[in-house]
């Protein structure tokens, strides 16, 4: 039997939607006088002390945070499945509040000196809380990623779910040319349209984060009221028996044999 998702449900599922999508709040560069470039800049920088509407920034930092890792936690409580899911979305959640509380101390590639290439003082820049927090928050994502992947792929295969792949896909790969660019910048003082690719990269990670787990919380909603037996698995169908038959018409055709 379907059953339509409940107003808590709707509460995490708008929760989750409002917090991915404010995670690429780099958009009000758009709108704010801000002088970061968008081909080089780090959009950390955005909110860096000392620059301006950085607050702006961190507040919105801050919101989505606080809406993804409650949705995250709600969902968790609402669907008690899909740990591997959820915990590691909390903990992104965390790390973005995190980073808006320690922002950077000032810009790094507009306004302000770049240390010297290939010097210890790069390890410095790199080594601060908020680098820290960054990748933190990277690796959660990339768990997340995988986890919700996996237990939307138990619904089988749906167009909608390879789009979803292909969007998470596509975050993760330019997070990887971001950590590329990042070392040439840090080795070599430039990196060309590195801004371009994080943006990109944030943007795709954003639209991910609304849509994934907000499906996962509706799919789960709309399966039968079944609760799996072990604490972290995100079965959504019955168990198949041999020969692909489920449990039920595996029990009627031995009832028939039987009779």
């Amino acid at each position: 039997m379907v059953t339509p998702p409940s107003r808590l449900q709707w509460l995490a599922i708008t929760l989750l939607v409002v917090g991915g999508l404010g995670y690429a709040d780099w958009v009000l560069q758009l709108v704010l006088p801000v002088d970061a470039d968008l081909r080089t800049s780090f959009i950390s920088e955005l909110s860096a002390l000392g620059q301006p509407h950085h607050r702006v920034f961190r507040i919105a930092d801050v919101v989505a945070g606080v809406a993804l890792g409650a949705g995250a936690a709600l969902s968790w409580v609402l669907t008690r499945r899909c740990a591997a899911v959820w915990a590691p979305l909390v903990v992104l959640s965390v790390c973005a509040v995190f980073e808006a509380a320690v922002p950077l101390s000032t810009s790094y590639t507009f306004g302000a000196a770049l240390p010297d290439p290939g010097t210890g003082a790069w390890w410095a820049k790199v080594s601060e809380p908020h680098g820290v927090s960054s990748f933190l928050e990277t690796l959660a994502f990339l768990v997340v990623l995988v986890t919700c992947s996996l237990a939307l792929r138990r619904h089988g295969a749906d167009r909608r779910r390879l789009v979803l792949l292909a969007v998470g896909v596509g975050a993760a790969l330019c997070g990887a040319i971001d950590a590329v660019l990042t070392a040439t910048l840090l080795l070599n003082g430039s990196a060309a349209y590195l801004g371009l690719v994080q943006r990109l990269g944030v943007s795709l990670t954003a639209v991910w984060l609304a849509a994934a787990p907000s499906w996962l919380v509706l799919r789960a909603a709309g399966s039968a009221a079944r609760r799996p037996r072990r604490g972290d698995r995100c079965r959504t169908a019955p168990p198949r028996a041999r020969g692909g038959e489920s449990p039920s018409r595996a029990g009627d055709a031995s009832g028939r044999r039987s009779g």
